[in-house]
């Protein structure tokens, strides 16, 4: 279920056409969701109504179950292994349980999961023991009503940076992308844009920074909420504020560099502190994100999905709402709420040719796209990379074979 398939099926109305009921219940219920919450998709998203007995009949038929389930304990000490050499060295117990799942198929309780971290990162369990964090209170009145956006620029110096959307009430991902640039106002439309196809709506209201990469995000939510009659319409729809006002994607970031920012900061640092990348040459920067980009973007999406079926614990610090972001995010009628999108008022297909801009996809001019196909087809070079260590090759190759020219 990569690339946030859940997600996916809710919004492709072809897809969920292919796919039968009983696939719909053996997916969410592999995904980690409940009966109840299986139900609910079932209801909300597929048009299917079905009773809690008949799941877990088919459940029963399918002979799917999660007591009694556990994958081999070798295989789960061996992916632990794998995930603490790479991003997952900064995670606890209950991420990593879900990123077995996600990434290895492995079905692991959280016992199990805490043992083996105790044993295996026994300086990392401390560590995060001792970290408590004394939030702020914030509340959304339901999903769509507010979402928050910024820019990520710890991996910034090293030629790549990362946007997010993120959704106020639920705290579901809209989207994480790695790119050339996140000030560059085209491509930050072409996410909200996206994003809008999505939900076949728009948010009641956008909060960002005073950054210029907002501005055509800005006059896109002015332009789509002009003549609606809610006290957010208009200029209303849009509020600028600091980072302490954009608490939902602020508090997001440390996940993002605890999840797999911090792995990749390392990694960049060391090439750095070797004399392998110099940060202050645009033609090293230029192959950093022809290298690495597709592996970073692959990891961010990875991370999508974890988060966004992960579920959100009650804390005695906040008032909720509390549970997993997409159950919250698709299901707001559960907690006594709704969805609070605008439908789209025509057509945005002029607007997104006029105002909006893909990123290059290896994020590079070209130029630089060009001379790097030569380069591998005459050096037999590996690409696209699909580990760390064959990224970190192949930009090794390109340099040399470019200093050599």
């Amino acid at each position: 279920m990569g690339d946030n398939y859940i997600g996916t099926l809710i919004h492709n109305v072809q897809l969920r056409q292919m796919v039968t009921r009983d696939d719909l219940i053996a997916l969410y219920y592999h995904a980690g969701y409940s009966v109840n919450e299986i139900i609910g998709f079932l209801a909300c998203h597929h048009d299917c109504a079905i009773s809690e007995r008949q799941v877990h009949r088919i459940l029963r038929r399918l002979n799917i179950q999660r007591r009694n389930n556990e994958s081999s304990l070798q295989d789960i000490v061996r992916a632990i292994i794998f995930e603490l050499d790479g991003s997952g060295g900064n995670i606890g117990y209950r991420t990593m349980k879900r990123r077995l799942l996600t990434n290895h198929g492995l079905l692991a309780t959280g016992e199990t999961v805490r043992l083996a971290l105790t044993v295996l990162d026994a300086e990392g369990v401390l560590a995060r023991s001792r970290h408590v964090f004394r939030r702020r209170r914030y509340i959304s009145k339901g999903s769509n009503f507010s979402i928050h956006i910024d820019g990520w620029d710890k991996l910034k110096p090293f030629g790549i940076s990362i946007h997010a959307g993120i959704d106020g009430y639920s705290r579901r991902i809209l989207w994480l992308n790695a790119c050339s640039s996140n000030k560059k106002p085209e491509y930050i439309a072409h996410f909200y844009l996206k994003y809008v196809r999505e939900i076949n709506g728009m948010p009641c209201v956008i909060y960002g920074d005073r950054g210029t990469e907002n501005s055509i995000v800005r006059d896109i939510q002015y332009a789509l909420r002009w003549h609606h009659r809610d006290p957010f319409q208009g200029l209303s729809s849009f509020t600028y504020g600091s980072s302490t006002r954009n608490t939902r994607i602020e508090r997001f970031w440390r996940n993002l560099r605890s999840m797999c920012g911090q792995f990749w900061m390392d990694v960049f640092k060391e090439m750095a502190d070797h004399g392998i990348l110099d940060t202050s040459d645009n033609i090293h920067l230029e192959c950093m994100r022809f290298c690495f980009m597709s592996l970073i973007n692959k990891e961010l999406d990875s991370t999508i999905q974890q988060w966004n079926e992960h579920r959100i614990r009650r804390s005695k610090n906040s008032d909720g709402p509390f549970g997993k972001p997409d159950v919250l995010y698709f299901q707001p009628e559960v907690y006594a709420t709704k969805d609070f999108r605008f439908d789209l008022p025509g057509n945005i297909d002029q607007i997104e040719r006029e105002y909006s801009l893909v990123p290059p996809m290896n994020g590079v001019s070209n130029e630089f796209q060009e001379l790097a196909d030569v380069l591998i087809q005459e050096h037999r070079l590996q690409f696209p990379p699909r580990t760390k260590d064959q990224a970190l090759e192949l930009f090794c190759n390109i340099i040399t074979a470019i200093d050599s020219i």
